[in-house]
């Protein structure tokens, strides 16, 4: 669940982040990018110690940002235990897939979503049936070799949770453990 999630959610946010900034004459294109390629600049195992930080029940800034003091207990309740390492692994990984879908974007002849719109296609037909094809030719082995990461990822687990909390079922494994974690 964890690695198909983050795959999963960091493609889908990367792509849109990719299909926004790809607009030859958006002002501030270049700072829009700059932006959001900062968390895929910094090094991953320091993030995540920021995150741990940013999301403990204490002193963690982001319970102190949700309004009408709804406080969750991102790292010691199984379920916002999952989601939080979900959540900072996919804010860690949508740089990667903004960048890499750009690129793909890039590369898609405009003579072909032309050609599509001259007969008649929608924005959201051009996209389906010339767009995404093209696009999956260049990502799909990019989606498999992230899941693959992410299946033994072992960095975000580890240094965000360190696996735990405990399960509900009072297994040996904590509620965020992966294979690698648990070993």
């Amino acid at each position: 669940v964890f690695a198909t999630s983050a795959v999963f959610f960091s493609f889908a946010i990367g792509l849109f982040l990719a299909i926004t900034l790809d607009k030859p004459g958006m002002r501030f294109l270049r700072t829009y990018r700059s932006l959001l390629v900062i968390p895929y600049a910094i090094p991953g195992f320091l993030m995540l110690l920021v995150w741990a930080g940013l999301l403990n029940d204490d002193f963690g800034v982001i319970n102190k940002l949700l309004p009408g003091g709804l406080d969750r207990p991102w790292l010691f309740d199984p379920f916002w235990a999952k989601v939080s390492v979900i959540m900072v692994t996919t804010w860690l990984t949508v740089p990667y897939f903004m960048l890499v879908s750009l690129g793909a974007l890039q590369s898609i002849p405009s003579e072909l979503t032309e050609a599509a719109r001259v007969d008649g296609a929608s924005k959201l037909q051009v996209f389906r049936r010339v767009t995404l094809p093209l696009l999956m030719i260049v990502v799909a082995p990019l989606l498999i070799a992230s899941f693959a990461f992410n299946f033994n990822n072992f960095n975000n687990i580890y240094l965000l949770t360190a696996g735990g909390p405990a399960a509900e079922d009072q297994s040996v494994a904590g509620a965020t453990d992966i294979l690698i974690s648990y070993t």
